[in-house]
């Protein structure tokens, strides 16, 4: 078994494939209708790193003979038990937060009043849109995603709602433009 740095893109693949076997494709295609919500990553990472957990011993790899030999990924026990240890281990204490909108308040002394009435209703109608579509999610698969799913999609409601909230009212205190 190699090395290998563990990453969160490492934990997320171990996660689907514990849902079951999957190609790399097919968890780009998961990650996009739902992780991919909430945690921004370089989508190739999803191509390199089931590979990568195969030499770690992790995941199995089945490659389809001839034609586009697909391959298809299956978590390990070790790799369970990887998935396990990282789940019961500490999260930090901090979120990491990068948000452009929230950088460019920071410096709105800077700016002209109407660019910072401009942000605001970007940053308002942005953050309704990505609440809305977390409801429209909500609706459709509500019944067929499990507890811990469900939750992490109103957590994700309820944070779009109120950073939409935060927007709004910044807007109401704005001088007209």
């Amino acid at each position: 078994m190699a090395d290998h740095r563990m990453t969160a893109t490492s934990y997320l693949v171990l996660g689907l494939l514990s849902d079951g076997p999957a190609t790399s494709y097919e968890l780009k295609r998961k990650v996009a209708v739902s992780i991919g919500n909430f945690w921004e990553f370089a989508h190739s990472q999803l191509y390199d790193e089931p590979a990568r957990l195969a030499d770690a011993g992790l995941v199995d790899v089945e490659t389809e003979p001839g034609g586009r030999r697909r391959r298809t990924y299956r978590i390990t026990a070790a790799g369970r038990a990887a998935l396990a240890d990282w789940l019961a281990a500490p999260t930090p204490d901090r979120t990491d937060v990068r948000d452009p909108g929230l950088l460019k308040l920071f410096f709105a002394r800077h700016a002209r009043p109407r660019d910072i009435r401009h942000l605001a209703i970007d940053q308002r109608r942005s953050h309704r849109e990505r609440a809305d579509e977390y409801e429209r999610i909500h609706q459709a698969f509500g019944g067929s995603i499990d507890r811990w799913q469900l939750k992490s999609l109103e957590l994700g409601i309820r944070y779009e709602r109120t950073v939409e909230g935060f927007w709004a009212e910044l807007l109401d205190d704005l001088p007209e433009a």
